[in-house]
């Protein structure tokens, strides 16, 4: 029988009768957090192969609540936090260029084009600012926003709670077209984004379903099946793609809960392979590998080439892991406690491991340029990491 466990953030939604469960009661015999005697992995002594260097760190705010991710967009990081606070820090340096606090306090942020950054306040209006951080335009949200704004050419997307996909013209602020698939009664509130690719949305929905979008008109162009709900109870049929899909080399992989992992065929939505997997976060993909980790935080590396699982490790059992970013031969995880480990992508073993602030992360490592990360955590650490 399958177990739901809950995990991090990670709630179960009633969409059909408009209500929201933990479901805590149900599921505090598998809960990893949920006893005093359990405790985390600690952490493992290790030979360093890889170079990592802290070049900058920025104080942004608390990000505690909500969802907020920083984007490194040309030779600017920007960033924000729930107090209302929005930055653009030069890259190369880490100065500010400037900041702004807006008047109400923010649930998520930040999407970013070439002229608007883009946050989502506590009254679920979409906020955009110019380059220069000057108000653009604010417009109410017609579906609770659930996820960070994704900014891509001339849009701001925005997933709601009923998992929509919302495109909002980024130079005023007008709805373009909004996205909706029929759901099952329960649905796993995450923070579900979106890939962008060759002019298509591709994004996870509840039932294991992964569909690809036309950007230009919100068009469904394929629905692939990453895995099918099973079992007799409405909870142990909750099969939700988590995290964002990833598309690389003409495929878009992905994670579920209870469910299975894999990748699909980016041109028409057909399954290239899939194994049987729970991720409550989601997936990292490179040219050789798909590596993700389950609820208990144990890490896995499947081959892109027919899923076969290459490794496993223990290390970051309990220890609430980001889902993983694939970055040159490595692999690097956030923890609770504001370390980002870096793991081989080949066998699994840590190569290097360093400690920004000491607070759980905001989001995933994201992508600076090559050999960069950008990691913000939930004290309000933003932090651009070299890796050589």
């Amino acid at each position: 029988m399958k177990q739901v466990m809950k995990y991090g953030c990670v709630a179960v939604v009633s969409l059909a009768l408009g209500g929201c469960s933990t479901l805590s009661s149900m599921v505090n015999a598998v809960n990893p957090f949920s006893s005093s005697k359990v405790r985390p992995a600690e952490l493992a002594s290790f030979k360093p192969e890889l170079s990592v260097n802290t070049r900058w760190s920025v104080d942004v705010g608390d990000s505690d609540q909500g969802y907020f991710t920083p984007v490194a967009y040309g030779n600017t990081v920007y960033a924000a936090s729930q107090e209302g606070k929005v930055y653009a820090v030069d890259k190369a340096s880490g100065k500010v260029r400037w900041s702004v606090k807006l008047d109400s306090k923010l649930k998520s942020g930040v999407g970013v084009t070439a002229d608007t950054v883009a946050v989502v306040d506590a009254s679920n209006q979409l906020v955009a600012l110019d380059g220069q951080g000057k108000p653009k335009w604010k417009v109410p949200l017609s579906v609770d926003a659930i996820s960070v704004p994704i900014g891509t050419l001339n849009s701001i997307l925005i997933r709601g709670i009923d998992f929509s996909v919302n495109n909002y013209a980024s130079d005023n602020g007008a709805l373009r077209w909004a996205f909706t698939r029929q759901l099952p009664p329960l649905t796993l509130r995450i923070n579900s984004t979106v890939d962008v690719n060759n002019a298509r949305v591709y994004a996870g929905f509840p039932g294991g379903r992964l569909i690809g979008v036309d950007l230009n008109n919100g068009a469904q162009v394929w629905e692939g099946v990453l895995a099918s709900p099973s079992g007799t109870t409405e909870i142990e049929r909750i099969t939700d793609v988590t995290g964002s899909p990833v598309y690389n080399f003409r495929e878009v992989c992905a994670a579920s809960f209870q469910g299975r992992v894999g990748c699909l065929d980016a041109v028409n939505g057909r399954s290239i392979w899939s194994t049987e997997f729970s991720s409550p976060n989601g997936a990292s993909v490179d040219d050789r590998y798909l590596i993700a980790s389950n609820e208990l935080g144990d890490l896995f590396a499947f081959s892109r080439s027919g899923g076969k699982q290459v490794w496993r490790v223990a290390n970051f059992q309990r220890r609430q892991p980001t889902a993983p970013f694939a970055i040159g031969r490595a692999v690097a995880i956030g923890d609770f406690e504001g370390y980002v480990h870096f793991i081989d992508r080949d066998t699994g073993k840590t190569v290097a491991r360093t400690q920004v602030g000491s607070a759980a992360f905001s989001s995933n490592p994201q992508p600076g340029d090559s050999g960069e990360l950008v990691v913000q955590s939930r004290k309000g650490k933003l932090a651009l990491l070299s890796v050589q």
